[in-house]
This record gives structure tokens, C-alpha cells and sequence, in this order.
């Protein structure tokens, strides 16, 4: 295995056992029960974080720092199994991303705006999980993410159920059509031997080595970890910065 690939299972490794301690600094819901005291969390923060980067980064933070998919990683080192694929029940997560950024506005506006910032709201000694019900919100939290990559493979709750990966996607969309000068993956057809061990490593289960082909390496579920780039054995695939060649409609 690559050293890069090694560095970024070892944080994601680190994120998951670091969980019980940092799980309110990410809780969605604390963001949303904040909004409503008209306070911004450290949860919020993160989120607007991870949206705002993805406009630089594209979706790296979710392949690299997102420790929703560092659970479903770390299961699938253990229990390795391919994603089954649903024709449509990837638009559930846009739903549920259209459902937590109203619901989010709507409380801001209810509790009459954000006026002050609290980085430990609700989190007063620094740790998330201090007591019985942290533990039990911690189990609600493994379950609802690891559950779809059990019952439908490979990073399933990425693919199908995570609203706040549709805040990354909106990002690498936006920097994608505006051609901003970012990172991306690019690709040299012309170097492959369509050899396949960069789709056998991808995560997110894509059509690396058709995309390889073609010299489109766009594609909305990429999530910029590189271990197509480190399997390649003929170093087809590479990260680039700059501004990113298709101008075309953008398509998954």
C-alpha cells in the first residue's frame, strides 16, 4: 500500500476512535438545536467549513477528513463488500440535504438570528461522550452509517443517504462550471493499460477505468482520496491544480 493511502487510513482510523471525544463537534443536530438558541456551534462551523472548501478542494475532506465515511471504511477493511447499485435511491440524500439546510435557516430565523458563538455548546467539558446518553447517541450515530454499507456495500451511506455530502457535491459542481483554479484528478488515456486495479481500490465503487479512457475524470461521487492515483502502476491518474479542463454540461 502507497504511504499517502497509508497516512489517510491511519486518520481516518484516528477519527474513529477519536469519535466519542469530537462527536458533538461535528452533531449535525447540535448545529440545528444551536440555530434555535440563535447560536453558532462549532458543528455548524465544521459544516460551513467542509461546504466552502469544496470549492478549492473539491470532495477531498469527505475522502480524507469525514469521519461519517471514516466508520464506513474501517468496516470495510473488515468486511470488504462491493456497493450494490440503486438507480435512484441516491436522491434521498438531496432531500435530506434540502430538509437540513431549511430546517437549519428556519430555526436561525425563528430564534432571531445568530448572535454569539459557543464552540462547546452542549459540550461544556470538551467531551462529547461524558455520560449514558452521549453513549447511546453514539450508538444511534454507528448504526445509521454503517447500516447502508452492510446492507449495500462499499461507502453505501456516501452514495445514497448523506445529506451533508451534497454540501461537497454543490462545491464541486460550482468550481467545476466556473473553471476555478482548484484540485482535481486528471488522467492520460494514452498511459493506461486498462489493467483495472485503480476501480478495484476506489471506495466510492466508480468507473475509474472508464473514466481513465475517456480523460474524463469528473464524476460527482469522487471523493479525491487518490487510491486510484497510488494503484495505477503506470501513473495514468495524477492530482492536479488549476483550472479544470471540462466546460462541458456536467453530468454524473
Amino acid at each position: 500500500m502507497a504511504t499517502r493511502q497509508k497516512v489517510r487510513l491511519g486518520v481516518l482510523f484516528f477519527l474513529v476512535l477519536t469519535f466519542p471525544i469530537t462527536m458533538n463537534y461535528f452533531s449535525p443536530v447540535l448545529a440545528l438545536s444551536a440555530a434555535s438558541e440563535g447560536v453558532v456551534s462549532a458543528s455548524l462551523i465544521f459544516w460551513a467549513s467542509f461546504a466552502g472548501l469544496s470549492l478549492l478542494l473539491g470532495r477531498a475532506i469527505c475522502g480524507w477528513l469525514c469521519p461519517l465515511g471514516a466508520f464506513q471504511e474501517v468496516k470495510d477493511r473488515v468486511v470488504p463488500e462491493a456497493l450494490h447499485p440503486h438507480s435512484r435511491l441516491h436522491v434521498l440524500k438531496y432531500v435530506l440535504a434540502i430538509g437540513w439546510v431549511g430546517a437549519l435557516i428556519a430555526l436561525a430565523a425563528v430564534g432571531g438570528g445568530f448572535t454569539k458563538v459557543d464552540l462547546l455548546y452542549m459540550t461544556e467539558s470538551g467531551v462529547s461522550v461524558d455520560r449514558a446518553q452521549g453513549w447511546f447517541a453514539y450508538g444511534v450515530i454507528a448504526c445509521i452509517v454503517l447500516a447502508p454499507a452492510f446492507f449495500s456495500g462499499r461507502r453505501a451511506f456516501c452514495r445514497y443517504v448523506c445529506p451533508w455530502s451534497v454540501l461537497n457535491i454543490a462545491g464541486l459542481v460550482a468550481k467545476t462550471r466556473l473553471r476555478l483554479p482548484s484540485l482535481h484528478v486528471s488522467a492520460d488515456a494514452t498511459l493506461c493499460t486498462r489493467c483495472g486495479l485503480c476501480e478495484k481500490t476506489c471506495p466510492m465503487t466508480l468507473p475509474v477505468r472508464e473514466m481513465v479512457a475517456t480523460g474524463d475524470t469528473y464524476h460527482r461521487e469522487c471523493i479525491y482520496c487518490g487510491s486510484c492515483i497510488d494503484a495505477c502502476p503506470e501513473k495514468a491518474i495524477a492530482y492536479r491544480w488549476g483550472r479544470p479542463r471540462r466546460t462541458a454540461e456536467i453530468v454524473t
